[in-house]
């Protein structure tokens, strides 16, 4: 078993701070986006999305921070059996059939205990909604970045149409957002 010197660095002006001021790439395995409906603050309904692309940039100086994810409504799974058929209407599980969900920000704040403020864009289906989610960076190491950050959807201002009465009933219900996401250089 090493002592506690042959750990720890010899000299820390020469520890490097992270994370790193790079570019880093989704982990595609490691990404967990779980939505959840909780009228009296419990979660009553929970479905997860599962991230196709993303990238979170670290170069810029500032508010010049970049996060984006990418992904799929057939990617969705619910604690309630059939529940994606009624959500989506569809009956076929083909990947073209689905809408591809987007999520950006360029407004994100990181201070120095890595908490992070980010204010971002969820584009579905031709529609455009703000989110706002708060967080902070998990672990950071040479190689990786995790994010974890946890917000709210409004409801959207507009009834959708098209998708359904049990659908319907729950897009008028403010979802909860939580995100957990692996990054790599």
């Amino acid at each position: 078993m090493p002592t506690d010197t042959q750990i720890l660095p010899l000299d820390p002006s020469a520890v490097e701070e992270y994370p790193l001021a790079a570019d880093y790439r989704l982990r595609e395995d490691r990404c967990v986006v779980e939505l959840s409906i909780r009228p009296l603050g419990r979660p009553v309904l929970r479905g997860r999305l599962t991230a196709t692309d993303g990238h979170f940039d670290l170069t810029g100086q500032g508010d010049g921070h970049q996060l984006a994810l990418t992904m799929t409504a057939v990617s969705l799974r619910t604690n309630v059996p059939l529940l994606h058929k009624v959500l989506t209407g569809r009956t076929a599980l083909r990947a073209a059939d689905f809408a591809e969900i987007a999520f950006t920000s360029s407004d994100i704040i990181l201070d120095e205990n890595r908490a992070l403020d980010i204010v971002g864009q969820v584009e579905l289906c031709g529609m455009t909604r703000e989110v706002r989610l708060r967080g902070d960076i998990r672990h950071a190491d040479a190689a990786s970045v995790v994010v974890w950050a946890a917000g709210s959807l409004p409801a959207p201002r507009r009834k959708p149409r098209g998708i359904g009465r049990l659908a319907s009933l729950l897009a008028k219900r403010r979802i909860h957002l939580e995100i957990a996401v692996e990054f790599t250089r």
